[in-house]
């Protein structure tokens, strides 16, 4: 269960969509966490369908 199954990871780019983006320590803009394919969390949710990455 990792999140290049999950369906809240955009494999385009490499982005965990799970909750709304949040500003990092002293960023003045808002960014969805990077995440790597392999990575995992406790809230993870199985895609609905198989996706294929280039």
């Amino acid at each position: 269960m990792h999140c290049e199954s999950c369906k809240f990871y955009q494999a385009m780019s490499s982005e965990c969509r799970r909750y709304a983006p949040s500003p990092a320590e002293g960023d003045k803009q808002a960014h969805w966490p990077n995440v790597a394919q392999d990575d995992w969390c406790g809230e993870f949710v199985a895609a609905d369908v198989q996706r294929q990455v280039a």
